[in-house]
């Protein structure tokens, strides 16, 4: 049977102790109630990789993650959808669509210009964008031509929000069906400035990853081992630049950091474990939007010396990876979306303050 060993620890310690946890978990809910009304935007917007037509790397819209603020006004690229227009057939706008035309409307897309300069009036608002200059154009029913008011910035690959009266006008002779008179353009992605990464890594006194001596591992065979100049910088905490061309689903997900861009397929070089280095993030605040591929990243570099695991591992992992340079560009704190104190440690310092103050007693016979 349990007895109590020291009674009066048992009865002044374990209150306190179950006191101190709810604490924790009160405090943690206050604060990220703070934090999200703090900084809740006024819509939630997400973008996913797919695959375009032609199997290139593309990003889009995803609409079934909208948040607040997508109410009755925002207008869907899949309601538009559901008007299958072709040059050949021209069948005509069902009455749910049509019935859109002439109210204004916000819409979430990607710009794609029609005309040359950074601040443009006439554009086509895309549904998805494909990161290949070569993709095909897209269908009638996943853009509308945009004329805005008065002149506004181009953004290359940033998502953007339009604000104005939609019209259904097919007009495909002109290269549309749907067009929109925007009043105005949000930005809905960050707009961070690029990062430099030579110059950010010298202000840090950090020393930035050279990819020479791992692409010169492809020369080699493998029972060459690692090369010297990788070993000298395991474990020390570097600067890596490059582009982001692959992500896991996890969350926060396994990224592929390559010196070389590439659209998924054909375009650019495909990455391999001599040109590309796996990179963790410390936490979902450290992985880069979709649509910013070249990026810099601040992390403790490690080796795999085992030549098994490379395809698995990859050469060069970074770890605990945050997003830039500490200390030199803006910083995105690692954020701990939970309790202060982890339950695996609540549950140590519970046992351990139970078989202090309790013992096993076997039961005496009669």
């Amino acid at each position: 049977m349990i007895r109590v060993r020291r009674k009066r620890l048992f009865i002044y310690g374990l209150p306190v102790i179950l006191a101190l946890f709810a604490a924790d978990y009160a405090y943690s809910f206050i604060v990220q109630r703070s934090l999200a009304a703090r900084d809740k935007p006024a819509m939630q917007i997400s973008v996913r990789t797919e695959r375009g037509v032609t199997g290139h790397n593309t990003i889009g819209i995803d609409e079934g993650a909208l948040g607040a603020g997508s109410g009755e006004h925002f207008l869907h690229f899949a309601t538009l959808g559901d008007w299958n227009f072709t040059i050949d057939s021209r069948p005509s706008c069902p009455k749910p669509i049509q019935s859109l035309s002439g109210r204004r409307f916000d819409c979430v897309g990607f710009m794609y210009p029609l005309q040359t300069g950074d601040k443009i009036k006439d554009f086509c608002l895309l549904r998805s964008t494909q990161t290949c200059c070569y993709g095909p154009r897209p269908q009638f029913n996943q853009y509308i031509l945009v004329e805005m008011k008065e002149p506004v910035k181009f953004q290359r690959l940033t998502p953007v929000m339009i604000s104005g009266k939609f019209v259904v006008e097919p007009k495909p002779d002109d290269g549309y069906i749907y067009r929109m008179e925007g009043d105005s353009l949000s930005n809905i992605g960050d707009d961070v400035p690029d990062v430099d990464p030579v110059k950010s890594a010298k202000q840090a006194k950090l020393p930035l990853f050279d990819y020479t001596p791992l692409m010169a591992m492809a020369k080699r065979p493998k029972l060459d081992g690692v090369a010297n100049d990788l070993r000298t910088i395991t474990g020390k905490r570097v600067v890596v630049a490059g582009y982001c061309v692959s992500r896991s689903s996890s969350q926060p997900p396994r990224l592929i950091l390559a010196k070389s861009w590439w659209d998924g397929v054909a375009q650019g070089t495909p990455p391999t474990v001599y040109n590309a280095i796996a990179v963790f993030p410390g936490d979902a605040g450290q992985v880069p939007p979709l649509w910013k591929p070249f990026q810099v990243f601040t992390g403790t570099l490690k080796v795999t010396t085992d030549p098994t695991r490379w395809n698995k591992d990859g050469i060069v992992q970074l770890h605990n990876a945050q997003l830039g340079v500490p200390g030199v560009t803006r910083s995105i704190g690692l954020s701990r979306s939970g309790p202060f104190i982890p339950l695996d440690e609540k549950l140590i310092v519970l046992a351990a303050f139970l078989l202090l103050t309790l013992k096993w007693q076997k039961r005496e016979s009669a």
